[in-house]
């Protein structure tokens, strides 16, 4: 494209015309453009430095070309600004071919450590392009080593401190939808922590998941003081009393409910503010309730109800339970793999079963 003033040739004129009878006219005409284009001027880079802009952008043109080339500043974007860019990119862009196998995203969340990390070298080896990871490590700084898989290196995404029962568990989980909702492929999001190890290989899980057409969370009307007892009034009337539920927080959802996650801010800010630790807030915490409640809200007819990340809270306490590496055994494997139904346990004593 040529600029404005390159575009133009002037011919030499075969015939004159009196130019004297045009001579103040064409004088008078050249004193206005000389005027309006100074005024012009000053006006528009006095508008440019008030809209933080360089002249050149209100100007077209290769004149302007090594201004435009100029690398913008760096900066990491805010979850707010990436989530407004993953959204504009998902509804902006063309679906993937469907000749391009859709990608699972195992999202791991963690302090720091990943112990098992050999062990998912193992799972994903051999299925470069049918899976992405992301890692969101909070206290990665206070590391003194760093992590040896090629599965894990460089895989970090822009982490935060993450404190335990607050709603920086639910940003963490946020982030890290978003940066892999970056990516058109990724189809289905897992959310892992670094304790975790597969209980398949990796056909299986890719198979089970991507044919269910449905996101795991685990999701139930806890009607005890650990589930309907932490509900605060002042969550209505956007979140109703009814609509309240709890679950552990490890998921698995397909990209259609991750888009409704990383896009919320009506329902994430009731919870963020009427949603906390310690007894004044009746001890609610939002990992367990927030994605549980507002998927419930949004599309519970595709919700499994349950979680693909097996969790044993037999034992009653805060936590669930953990494993010590002498309960690692293939008959404790092999049991965990047999369980054909899901059982809920409320805080008041009830057993909710699922099959």
């Amino acid at each position: 494209m040529h600029s404005g003033l390159g575009s133009f040739r002037f011919r030499d004129r075969q015939r004159r015309r009196k130019p004297r009878a045009w001579c103040l006219c064409v004088g008078v005409l050249v004193m206005v453009c000389i005027t309006v284009l100074v005024f012009t001027s000053k006006n528009l880079n006095y508008s440019a430095r008030n809209m933080n802009l360089n002249p050149c952008e209100l100007f077209g043109g290769n004149v302007c070309a090594d201004f435009f080339n100029q690398a913008a500043p760096a900066r990491p974007l805010t979850d707010q600004e990436l989530a407004m860019r993953v959204l504009s990119q998902d509804l902006l862009s063309e679906r993937p071919s469907e000749d391009v196998k859709p990608k699972i995203a195992f999202m791991f969340l963690t302090a720091g450590n990943l112990p098992f990390e050999k062990v998912w070298e193992e799972f994903f080896e051999g299925h470069e392009g049918l899976y992405s990871v992301y890692v969101h490590a909070s206290k990665r700084a206070e590391l003194k080593s760093v992590w040896n898989s090629s599965v894990f290196i460089n895989q970090e995404i822009r982490s935060q401190e993450v404190y335990w029962g607050k709603i920086e568990m639910i940003d963490a989980e946020r982030r890290l939808l978003a940066h892999a909702l970056m990516d058109l492929d990724n189809q289905y999001f897992a959310l892992i922590s670094e304790s975790c190890i597969p209980l398949y290989n990796f056909n299986y899980t890719y198979e089970y998941l991507l044919g269910a057409h449905m996101s795991f969370v685990d999701c139930f009307d806890d009607r005890g003081p650990h589930g309907q007892g932490r509900y605060h009034d002042k969550m209505a009337p956007e979140v109703p009393r009814e609509s309240w539920r709890k679950g552990a927080q490890w998921f698995a959802v397909n990209r259609k409910h991750a888009l409704l996650i990383v896009s919320d801010y009506l329902y994430y800010n009731k919870f963020k503010n009427y949603c906390k630790p310690g007894p004044e807030n009746k001890n609610c915490y939002p990992d367990e309730h927030y994605i549980q409640t507002f998927l419930y809200m949004m599309d519970a007819a595709h919700l499994s109800n349950w979680t693909v990340t097996h969790v044993d809270w037999s034992e009653g306490k805060w936590h669930p339970k953990s494993y010590e590496k002498t309960d690692i055994t293939e008959d404790t494997l092999r049991s965990i793999q047999s369980i054909k139904k899901h059982e809920h346990v409320t805080s008041d004593g009830h057993v909710l079963k699922q099959y």
